[in-house]
């Protein structure tokens, strides 16, 4: 199986929506933001506090690392997409899939405070959509549109990947 790549906006899902996937799939799970967190030693928004730079050059050794690995799902943070060289490392033994998920339900669902980028609150939700939607489309191989029942969501996407099997 090739890797599974699961990008989208911050609260659309993709760490429980990748974590539900790797279980029924029977695969290992990786969530970026978490392997940044253990490979640098600091929080994300102790990080976020040096700068995004900062934080983006940290999640880009992640990335590289993550990349390298077979037949894993890796759940990216939201603003992976900002640096063509993660796609593209990404992309060589992964396939894509966007978890397209209503930005009013992820404003309604997401606690803003505790996630360093949706500190301004749900406008900056709105804002993040504006600026990664299209990049999204552009990287991604699948849209996948997620139902609020993220255990359908997690069957969609475990059918399409059986029936890319040989």
């Amino acid at each position: 199986m090739r890797n599974l790549v699961l990008i989208g906006l911050p609260g659309c899902g993709k760490t429980t929506i990748g974590r539900k996937l790797a279980k029924t799939l029977g695969c290992p799970f990786y969530d970026a933001d978490a392997e940044v967190v253990k490979r640098s030693g600091e929080t994300i928004p102790r990080m976020f506090e040096k700068g995004e730079a900062y934080f983006r050059d940290r999640e880009s050794e992640t990335i590289a690392f993550l990349s390298e690995k077979e037949g894993v799902i890796i759940s990216c943070g939201g603003g992976v997409v900002t640096r063509p060289q993660n796609m593209e490392a990404l992309s060589r033994k992964g396939t894509i899939l966007f978890l397209d998920r209503d930005v009013e339900r992820i404003i309604a669902s997401v606690d803003t405070k505790t996630r360093p980028l949706l500190k301004a609150g749900r406008e900056r939700v709105r804002l993040l959509d504006k600026e990664r939607h299209t990049l999204y489309l552009t990287y991604c191989d699948k849209v996948v549109p997620v139902n609020e029942d993220f255990s359908i969501t997690v069957k969609e996407i475990a059918d399409f990947v059986r029936s890319q099997e040989p």
